[in-house]
């Protein structure tokens, strides 16, 4: 999620500063009726690991026959030496008959443990712990993935896990949901931490005992070390990871904000060299999470794949550091916008220079997803981190008020630049594809060309519930694409307030292939996987700011495979739960 500390960059409501988004509130937007879902209250109780094992256990990058175990043994002082650590992993929670092995912990990985696991039983729960001469880690349990047959896969899925927003309810209520609805994988789309220093990022005033360590921004391989150490400390974060593996994906936060292949927006000179900042924020990630280590050369090219049996194939990516050009500042461009739009779009916006994913990259998804569907694998979905649909932000000139304009101008000039600017349906997000129109159109065209145009896409990144259809610019379907709001980090509640709801309505009437949009709450989705179709769930709490919260189902869809112009693609299905106006709104879906 984009900060604006540094530099604006983006014209859209969740890709500006406080003083722009709290300007948002001008456009004499009531607030809607809010829906009246069936709550279901719960207090965040669960306490953090101590001693030895005080961040807990974790596992992660499941396959069908093996899994990646991890924790970290907590020294006893910084110059500690390497201590041995025994590993066991059974399919029966009291270790009756267990798989075991020794290794070391010491200060080259910062005390972290991975192991992997192999010579498993596909399709299987297992349960495992860690043990030192002193102490005993707490269980967790996690899953190979099926092989053959298949008839079901289910995902917790998150993004944007910030530190000082609040306190991680969402991922409590995934861990009290984990026994009975039995997910195979966390899957994390990023900003699974934050770099920044103490209250930077729109905290002024954080819950208790949510303020960033160290105070400052994080740029050596030490800082990144430090806040892992203290995401980690969280028991939420604990108790979901020991729940079930996870399948990570970074975005820019776990190196800088907004950042790219040669650079962030929330990076300068004055942090050195860029290439070493990114060394150190991997090296600390491949420490500290339970990934499988990278191949050697491929340290910044994390893209993988997970295979479900003949029911599924997940390609997770990569679109921060491996080959993406400089995102856009789209106010820099203000005079040629308003004085030649279109050429804007088609020869600055639309650069066939400025890259996403790479060559070697598309080829590796596209060729996974062709084969997946020449051996007849029923689905087909993307791990994405920033939003692949189109989403161009609306006209708001009509909506304005011209006393308040004035007021607000007094604060904050830029205003009426962004109000120049909207209306020329420009990129919600320039950060997200809509900045990058022909690095998509290459991917979508590469899939085409393989007979892909059914990619059911999860994302993250927005702070928001969407539901979006894919297109191609003439307006071929190419799937269907599904964003969830974050765990913790700032809705556009924050800034909006009672406005937020005819906002988002007003954004989804203006954008033809966006199905619903809600950036109201916290939350997560739950992505459950059939032969025949896909349920979507997103979950929601009412807070982040309290350890008391209330959860509620906020939408659910649909998704079946349909053909359209002669291509099997996916279709959206008509969205439940939703309140009256929504309901009016989207009664032309289906």
């Amino acid at each position: 999620m984009t900060d604006q500390s540094k530099h604006k960059s983006g014209i859209g409501p969740a890709r500006i500063d406080v003083s722009r988004r709290g300007a948002l509130a001008l456009l004499g937007l009531g607030g809607a009726a809010a829906c009246a879902p069936t709550l279901e209250p719960s207090s965040n109780i669960a306490e953090a690991s101590q001693g030895t094992f005080a961040h807990g256990v974790a596992s992660g990058d499941p396959d069908g026959n093996s899994v990646i175990l991890w924790t970290r043994v907590t020294p006893a002082e910084d110059t500690a030496a390497p201590q041995t650590v025994l590993w066991e992993l059974d399919i029966d929670p009291e270790f009756p008959d267990p798989q075991s092995g020794m290794v070391l912990a010491g200060a080259d990985r910062d005390y972290c443990v991975k192991v992997e696991a192999t010579s498993l039983e596909p399709g299987t729960n297992y349960y495992y712990r860690f043990a030192t001469s002193e102490d005993i880690s707490p269980v967790g349990r996690t899953r190979t993935l099926p092989e053959g047959q298949t008839d079901k896969a289910r995902f917790a899925v998150v993004s944007c896990s910030n530190w000082e927003h609040g306190y991680f309810n969402v991922y409590d209520l995934i861990s009290k949901h984990a026994d009975q609805r039995e997910y195979d994988a966390l899957i994390h789309l990023g900003d699974y931490y934050y770099e920044y220093g103490a209250q930077v990022y729109d905290t002024p005033n954080p819950p208790e005992g949510r303020v960033h360590e160290p105070a400052h921004e994080i740029v050596t391989l030490s800082d990144y070390r430090a806040r892992h150490a203290q995401y980690r400390s969280d028991p939420n974060l604990q108790a979901v990871t020991a729940a079930m593996p996870l399948i990570a994906l970074w975005d820019d936060h776990e190196t800088a904000n907004d950042s790219w292949r040669d650079g962030a927006q929330n990076h300068d000179s004055s942090e050195g060299d860029w290439n070493t900042r990114v060394e150190a924020a991997l090296r600390a990630y491949w420490d500290w999470m339970p990934v499988r280590d990278p191949q050697i050369g491929r340290r910044d090219s994390h893209w993988r794949t997970y295979q479900f049996g003949d029911l599924l194939s997940l390609v997770a990516i990569e679109t921060r550091l491996t080959a993406r050009g400089e995102p856009l500042v789209i106010e820099d461009h203000l005079e040629e916008i308003v004085a030649d739009p279109h050429a804007f779009k088609a020869n600055v916006l639309g650069d066939p220079a400025r890259d996403m994913l790479g060559q070697d990259q598309q080829d590796f998804i596209v060729d996974t997803f062709a084969q997946s569907k020449a051996n007849g694998v029923k689905w087909r979905m993307l791990a994405n981190q920033i939003i692949l649909g189109r989403t161009q932000t609306p006209d708001f000139t009509p909506y304005v008020d011209p006393v308040a304009t004035e007021n607000i101008a007094k604060d904050w000039p830029g205003i009426y630049d962004f109000l120049e600017l909207s209306k020329y349906n420009l990129p919600m997000y320039p950060d997200s594809w809509d900045g990058y129109p022909a690095a998509r159109e290459r991917f979508f065209d590469a899939l085409d060309a393989k007979g892909v145009n059914d990619v059911l896409t999860v994302t993250g990144d927005a702070h928001e519930f969407w539901a979006i259809d894919l297109t191609n610019e003439d307006g071929r379907k190419m799937g269907a694409e599904f964003v969830t709001s974050s765990v913790s980090s700032k809705t556009l509640t924050a800034y909006l307030g009672d406005g937020t709801a005819d906002h988002n309505l007003l954004l989804t009437a203006e954008n033809a292939d966006v199905k619903y949009y809600n950036a109201q709450k916290n939350g997560y989705m739950e992505i459950e996987i059939r032969p025949s179709r896909t349920e979507v769930t997103m979950w929601s709490v009412d807070a982040v700011n309290t350890r008391d919260y209330n959860a509620f189902k906020s939408a659910g869809f649909t998704v079946t495979p349909r053909r359209y112009d002669g291509a099997d693609s996916l279709r959206i299905g008509r969205p439940r739960g939703l309140n009256a106006m929504q309901r009016a709104l989207f009664a032309g879906i289906g």
